[in-house]
């Protein structure tokens, strides 16, 4: 047996083909392979179809100006159901000359070839939707087109929606659909060989089959353990659709073949199949860190003791923690603001079901998404999955998180009455969820991984509870009630940041004290303020939370729109300044000396392509050449509908960088 043939010698193959099982088997085997085939969809032939009789009247009176046939078997199970009511000669006559047949690929033409029914438009390799829609954008033949779509299996909404957009008049027809096998068996088999570490690589030759895997794993709730599994195997594409589900989904593949169909997908797994193990394990020993844990009772979370005197957690000597010492890395640190958040797909499922804030108060699951994202994205630090606002409810404010309007503070807090009538804090106590995940993370996570606490600082946390609203936007968009209060009533306004400032000090000390290794105080709103306005009203106050912080803890002090607050800033405190994507990391350096400093790549440029993203990472990684002391991050934090591969691309290459 040559190399070739072995490529697979040794590597257990998992596929979800169903219609070509033992072809698809007897590939694996060909190259070494030990393959487990586990069926994950069935063919249901609409036998009674409305919808394809209704499509061909209306094709008899010449109501269709294009036809798109998607795929061979759909093309085939029309003439089949129609022939049950019509001649063939006369099903074939109307689809050659009442309209204009377009075709995806090789195996809708074929079947036109086999039936004489002529082809206007073929869509080039690697056939797709999209090339279908730019060749006939490019034709224009969609403006005002009565355009049928022969749909395969899982209608595909987006490709509709654009030809609507292009100006076509669309009518979706379904000929077959798909459904689970009748014999789930081998392929909850294949969910427990991958769930248990046992397979290596992955096939996927049709989009159904993704969909269908989720399907039965969110039903068996191991949706989360099979997502973390695919980190540590190979998962391959035979094509450019499956590819794009897979992305959907956010499971990235490591092989598309090339051509997309089988015979090639397994010869190029065969060839690229062990290297692509290889990494994945890799990366995956790097950057794994999730062990079990004791499953918390619901309503109890603050039941287990936490002892740091008697942990052998060590990650006083990692990248990131030697950066707030300012000591030189062989590797720049990266970590990310907001990097366990909206934008995940594991983030959505831990959430299903909850508001934001029970979600919020479930150290279980704050805790699996805090983790869920330093695995996922191999970053140097965890942050503890928590919100800047929930220190203001056990101070006696309403507060609730409406979808697309974030938090909003019921009574907002605008006279020496309201300020008087806040409690103080019992951390302990109140706030003990955030403590319970700030554990549970660190009993869970490896142990060279810093973990990062954090507060709203005083300012910002004041904004809030002032305005009313979680953003500028939906607040006052100049913070009048803010600097009214701050302006007219300075002793009111300094009673209310003196206690946001004692509560943040027993906050932050408790989450230290819980495991926590970093803490870090988002200064998200400082930036609408003057200099002077700074230093009388806030600088006091800042400095005063920073100082009150357990000794040898690494501060992090951010700010956004703090150009001119910069030296300020570093006044009130912090082994490391966090800086905004608006400034000029290079001059910040310049103007802050010595102190680390964190930042700060805009978040808008993780929509762009890799290449781009790479560019700009680039340009930040210049400005501080190799000066010790720089951590790697976000000018604020991600933004919800980010590509989680384009967060991975961004890792790497701070990571690879020289």
């Amino acid at each position: 047996m040559t190399d070739k043939i072995a490529g697979l010698k040794g590597l257990t193959v998992v596929s979800f083909e169903s219609r070509m099982k033992l072809p698809m088997q007897r590939l694996i085997e060909k190259y070494g392979g030990k393959a487990f085939v586990a069926p994950s969809m069935k063919e249901v032939p609409l036998a009674e179809n409305p919808g394809a009789f209704d499509f061909f009247e209306k094709l008899e009176r010449d109501q269709f100006d294009l036809v798109i046939l998607m795929t061979g078997v759909a093309t085939r199970t029309l003439i089949q159901t129609l022939e049950t009511r019509f001649p063939k000669e006369r099903i074939l006559e109307a689809l050659s000359t009442k309209t204009k047949i377009v075709v995806r690929g090789p195996k809708p033409t074929a079947v036109c070839k086999m039936n004489h029914i002529p082809i206007v438009v073929t869509a080039p390799e690697p056939n797709t939707w999209r090339e279908i829609l730019a060749i006939l954008n490019e034709e224009q033949l969609l403006a005002n087109k009565r355009v049928a779509v022969l749909e395969y299996g899982i209608s595909n909404v987006s490709f509709l929606e654009e030809l609507q957009l292009a100006g076509a008049q669309v009518t979706p027809v379904a000929v077959y659909q798909w459904a689970l096998p009748d014999d789930l068996g081998p392929l909850n088999q294949a969910v427990d060989l991958i769930l248990a570490g046992e397979a290596d690589l992955a096939l996927f030759t049709t989009s159904v089959q993704v969909d269908h895997l989720l399907k039965i794993t969110r039903e068996r709730k191991k949706e989360l353990a099979l997502r973390r599994a695919f980190h540590k195997i190979g998962v391959c594409s035979i094509g450019p659709t499956t590819s794009e589900k897979l992305r959907d989904h956010q499971i990235f593949p490591d092989l598309e073949a090339s051509p997309n169909k089988m015979d090639a997908l397994v010869e190029q797994v065969s060839e690229k199949g062990k290297e692509i193990v290889e990494q994945k394990r890799a990366r995956s020993e790097k950057s794994w860190i999730w062990k079990d844990y004791p499953k918390l009772r619901r309503g109890d979370p603050c039941d287990r003791p936490f002892d740091r005197a008697k942990t052998s957690f060590a990650p006083t000597d990692s990248p990131l923690m030697r950066a707030c010492r300012r000591q030189p890395n062989k590797t720049i640190p990266i970590w990310l603001m907001r990097q366990a958040g909206r934008y995940m797909a594991e983030y959505h499922i831990s959430r299903r079901g909850l508001g934001f804030l029970e979600f919020c108060k479930r150290p279980e699951l704050t805790a699996e998404a805090t983790i869920t994202a330093v695995e996922r994205l191999g970053v140097d630090a965890a942050i503890i999955f928590a919100d800047i606002l929930l220190i203001v409810e056990p101070m006696g404010l309403n507060l609730t998180y409406l979808e697309g309007e974030g938090p909003v503070i019921a009574t907002p807090i605008r006279d020496e009455e309201s300020v008087g009538k806040l409690k103080p804090v019992e951390v302990q106590e109140s706030l003990c969820y955030v403590l319970e995940a700030v554990k549970t993370v660190r009993q869970s996570m490896r142990p060279d991984i810093p973990l990062i606490g954090f507060c709203g600082a005083p300012f910002t946390v004041a904004s809030y509870m002032i305005e009313g609203r979680g953003t500028v936007s939906q607040g006052s968009k100049n913070f009048i009630p803010t600097k009214i209060l701050m302006h007219q009533h300075p002793q009111t306004w300094h009673e209310l940041m003196e206690k946001i400032t004692i509560a943040s000090i027993d906050y932050l000390n408790a989450q230290i004290e819980a495991g926590a290794d970093v803490v870090q105080i988002f200064d998200s709103w400082v930036g609408v303020l003057s200099p002077q306005e700074y230093e009388e009203y806030v600088l006091p106050h800042s400095k005063r939370l920073i100082d009150g912080i357990k000794k040898g803890v690494p501060v992090i002090h951010f700010g956004t729109q703090t150009a001119s607050l910069l030296s300020l800033m570093k006044k009130a405190g912090g082994d490391v300044i966090g800086i905004d994507s608006r400034t000029d990391i290079q001059k910040a350096w310049d103007q802050l000396g010595e102190v680390a400093i964190q930042g700060n790549l805009d978040p808008v440029i993780l929509f762009s392509k890799p290449e781009i993203i790479c560019r700009e990472a680039e340009k930040i990684l210049k400005a501080v050449g190799h000066k010790p002391g720089f951590i790697f991050n976000l000018g604020h934090g991600i933004l919800p509908e980010t590509p989680v591969d384009n967060v991975m691309a961004l890792v790497d290459f701070v990571h690879e960088a020289k």
